[in-house]
């Protein structure tokens, strides 16, 4: 009879134990999850951080590469400096064009100041053909060969007829200073006139390009200035 009192009692006394051992387990299992899935978030946390980490590193080169490529291309670069040959080029073109303009306006003048007028035309006209002839002479004298400039000199020849037609271009601008005068409207004298102050400026500059040829440094160019007739 002792036995099963006592067997009853340590029954009772299990099973008022038996909840709070449950909770406790319960609690360690969750305790345990806690810290596994800590663990876990720990474990996935981390190469996340180190990729965050890899990728502001690989901006941040990137960005000092940019930089440095700014830098080393930002470089400013100089403008090339126009030779002397592609500005003497230029100022003939221009020079050409505003002969050009003069002639034309001259051919107008021509048409509307009567007796004159023709004698006008025909040095209109001749000053077109002279300055073709000119500028044909200069592209020849400039473009010769730079071996044959330096040992024999410019083609003297060709600069001697160019001379030849300059000449005549400034006996026919005195003939226009001389028409001038005879115009009876005022305007159409004063447009003569600015553009006879055209043909002695072109004129000027065929002159200096010349003699500037004619006078470059050459070996031999003396002696071949001898048998230029």
């Amino acid at each position: 009879m002792i036995k099963k009192l006592s067997f009853i009692g340590v029954l009772a006394l299990l099973l008022g134990l038996a909840p709070n051992a449950l909770a406790v387990v319960a609690s360690g299992q969750q305790g345990s999850g806690q810290q596994g899935n800590q663990a876990q978030v720990q474990t996935i946390a981390e190469p996340v951080t180190a990729t965050v980490q890899s990728q502001g590193e690989q901006q941040q080169v990137q960005t000092q590469v940019q930089a440095q490529t700014r830098t080393e291309t930002g470089t400013v670069t100089e403008t090339p400096k126009k030779t002397q040959a592609t500005v003497q080029t230029n100022n003939a073109e221009q020079t050409r064009s505003e002969v050009a303009n003069a002639v034309q306006t001259m051919l107008q003048v021509a048409d509307r100041s009567g007796g004159i007028g023709e004698q006008v035309r025909v040095i209109a006209q001749n000053q077109n053909q002279n300055e073709e002839k000119l500028n044909s002479s200069l592209d020849k004298i400039q473009n010769r060969n730079k071996i044959s400039r330096f040992l024999f000199g410019s083609d003297y020849q060709e600069i001697k007829e160019a001379k030849k037609v300059l000449q005549q271009n400034r006996e026919q601008v005195e003939q226009l200073n001389q028409l001038k005068s005879q115009i009876a409207n005022a305007g159409d004298a004063q447009t003569l006139t600015e553009q006879i102050r055209v043909l002695e400026q072109s004129n000027n500059q065929v002159e200096n390009s010349l003699n500037e040829s004619e006078n470059n440094f050459s070996l031999f160019g003396w002696l071949v200035k001898l048998f230029v007739k």
